[in-house]
């Protein structure tokens, strides 16, 4: 549960193409009003730092500190955030529940089959006839969450839906 009244860090995490982005704008939408708070975009983000760094699975874990250590300066502003990330390891969602005070991390679930018709980056079809690499939920997996506070199935909802599900779990 996102303590009141303190700055906060929701994370969207899931393979590319699962509603992140989607969601996360009108998560954000709804929220900005009430609440000092930026929305943090993996794209975004690489751009921010020269985009310095790839895609294979070290990369991916150094670019989440990146994103640890930018929102702690924000929450130090007392601003929060929405972060729309893939965040494929378990091991660097446990680093940041430890890093960022107020964390709460919602996995947006959905198959490859979906995702793969959803795929405005092109990702997954060159990455399944092994054109591409480092490709999340391809060659490079994504483990499944251990301890999100809240997972959706994005299958069959809509995105107006999936928010009021977010706002009704998360009660800011």
């Amino acid at each position: 549960m996102i303590q009141k009244n303190k700055a906060f860090s929701i994370w969207l995490i899931g393979p590319s193409a699962s509603g992140k982005k989607t969601v996360g704008r009108l998560l954000y939408e709804k929220i900005k009003d009430n609440k000092n708070i930026v929305m943090i975009k993996g794209d975004q983000m690489r751009s921010l730092y020269e985009n310095n760094l790839g895609y294979d699975s070290i990369s991916r874990s150094k670019n989440t500190l990146r994103y640890i250590n930018l929102v702690n300066w924000l929450m130090s502003f007392d601003i929060s955030s929405i972060a729309a990330v893939i965040s494929p390891f378990e091991k660097d969602r446990v680093m940041c529940r430890k890093k960022i005070s107020n964390y709460y991390e919602i996995y947006l679930k959905s198959s490859r089959e979906l995702r793969v018709k959803r795929d405005q980056k092109k990702l997954y079809l060159p990455a399944i006839k092994g054109e591409k690499k480092n490709v999340v939920d391809v060659d490079i997996p994504f483990d499944k969450p251990e301890k999100c506070d809240l997972e959706i199935d994005t299958e069959n909802k809509d995105p107006d839906s999936i928010v009021s599900e977010i706002l009704n779990n998360i009660k800011i």
